[in-house]
């Protein structure tokens, strides 16, 4: 038999979560969003259950809201049903130069390519690392994208990525690269709380609506800011903008499926008032992962937590601990994906070593979690019995036939002792963890097929001589 699984008890109940939901539905019918979109407007006119008021404000009867809920599609991937799930990327500008350790320099095309190759030889997923800013602006998505197709298998392609389109053109650009690479493309719209939207990004999918293209909400409230100051409120909040939101894509994306980001579902961010920053890794935001994992499973939404994510400028105690705690409370709750790996500052810096370590911390939980068997031949009964008084199990064959899948070995992580760690040069972890980055950067052999590769070639060739695309972005 299966020893008993260790978890968490306590947190959100069926009973809360109801009252949570109920306040929603009541926020969705008679208070409604800010929707800066004449288009958009028009179509929602066009149903019964919708209200509209004041020009912009609308109004969605609760059956909407619960049949956009029922409507809502997740494709999870067939290797997360099995698998431990960590994205590595969220587009930073900044990052940890690995070949001048302890340097911040601006993110180029290079890392970019070298992040993303580092990413693929960790198994991670999500979006770009970073953001190539050696390359014209209205390049740079469509690079990005494009970098990640050609030397990675997951990244930019499934329910993980999260990517902005800033532009109705680059958009076209990532979607026939997409088409080309045999990647997924979806369109996500963000709520700005309290309850609104940019204008901009709806006119992006306004005229998206006919390509038969998956859309996602997304929102972000922030306590005490822009959502109530206590936690338990601005999840409220945040509730009530992502089941508005579902439900005008609901109604205007007829021709693909629509669903809430598992990327930042049901997100509240934690804010020092202090210092005026977000403070992911907090105590604060590790309590809104707590009551984020039971709300996902009350929506049915695929679990992804921001357990990767710290305030910590460099890959240091703080953030250890931070991303440690975070990471094995989060997986106690049952979450089995993590999300900003390789982030530091809460994301103001990218960190190829980082990630490198983000990846030992969790394979540790992992490790920890992993299930044990309870049976007569693992008490070893017999054993016990056999070896004398003063005696060793050292040399016992079980010993000898189980020791490697008993302890957990890690890659990064040194048991050493003193002798044998100065004998090997003293090293830092910091040290140990650029050093293996770079080997798997340079040992990474993953490339698309060179027919594909020839074909995304051609796209972004078009794309750098598109002054269309150059335009949108001024104007956007």
């Amino acid at each position: 038999m299966k020893l008993e699984e260790y978890r968490l008890i306590g947190g959100l109940n069926k009973e809360q979560m109801d009252k949570m939901h109920e306040n929603a539905l009541w926020l969705c019918e008679n208070i409604g969003i800010n929707i800066p979109h004449r288009g958009i407007i028009d179509i929602l006119s066009s149903y019964n259950g919708v209200k509209i008021e004041s020009g912009n404000y609308v109004k969605f009867k609760p059956d909407l809201v619960i049949n956009a809920l029922k409507e809502a599609k997740y494709d999870v991937p067939e290797y997360a049903k099995d698998e431990w799930i960590i994205s590595a990327g969220a587009h930073q500008t900044a990052c940890y130069d690995l070949d001048n350790p302890g340097r911040l320099k601006e993110a180029g095309e290079k890392d970019l390519i070298n992040f993303i190759k580092l990413g693929d030889a960790l198994d991670t997923v999500g979006s770009a690392p970073v953001v190539p800013l050696d390359v014209p602006a209205h390049l740079q998505h469509i690079l990005m994208h494009k970098v990640a197709y050609e030397n990675s298998r997951r990244r930019c392609n499934d329910i993980y990525e999260h990517m902005d389109k800033p532009s109705y053109e680059c958009a076209m650009y990532v979607h026939e690269m997409a088409k080309v690479a045999g990647k997924r493309f979806a369109f996500g719209i963000w709520m700005i709380s309290p309850r609104s939207f940019d204008a901009k990004n709806l006119e992006i999918a306004y005229r998206l609506l006919d390509k038969g293209i998956p859309m996602w909400i997304a929102t972000m409230p922030v306590a005490g800011v822009s959502a109530p100051i206590t936690m338990i409120g601005t999840i409220q909040q945040s509730i009530f903008e992502y089941l508005a939101g579902l439900t005008m894509l609901n109604l205007i994306n007829k021709k693909s499926f629509n669903y809430i980001s598992p990327n930042d579902a049901f997100e509240g961010d934690a804010f020092d008032m202090k210092y005026s920053t977000f403070v992911y890794g907090s105590v604060e935001y590790t309590e809104h992962t707590l009551y984020q994992i039971p709300l996902c499973e009350y929506y049915k939404v695929p679990v992804m937590t921001k357990a990767a994510l710290t305030n910590s400028k460099q890959p240091d105690g703080q953030a250890a601990a931070e991303i440690g705690m975070h990471t094995l409370l989060a997986a106690l709750m049952g979450a089995r994906a993590f999300r900003c790996a390789g982030l530091l500052s809460s994301g103001e810096i990218y960190s190829g070593e980082w990630l490198v370590i983000n990846k030992e911390i969790v394979d540790y939980v992992k490790a920890l979690l992993k299930p044990q068997e309870f049976s007569e031949e693992r008490l070893f009964i017999d054993e016990i019995a056999d070896v004398k008084a003063g005696g060793s199990f050292i040399g016992r064959k079980s010993t000898m036939q189980l020791f490697r899948q008993e302890y957990w070995m890690p890659e990064l992580f040194t048991h050493m002792n003193l002798g044998q760690w100065q004998e090997a040069g003293s090293k830092t972890m910091w040290q140990y963890a650029i050093d293996r980055a770079k080997k798997l950067i340079a040992n990474h052999t993953y490339q698309i097929d060179a027919d594909r590769k020839k074909e995304l070639d051609k796209i972004y060739a078009a794309a750098i001589n598109d002054r269309k695309l150059e335009d949108s972005f001024r104007i956007y």
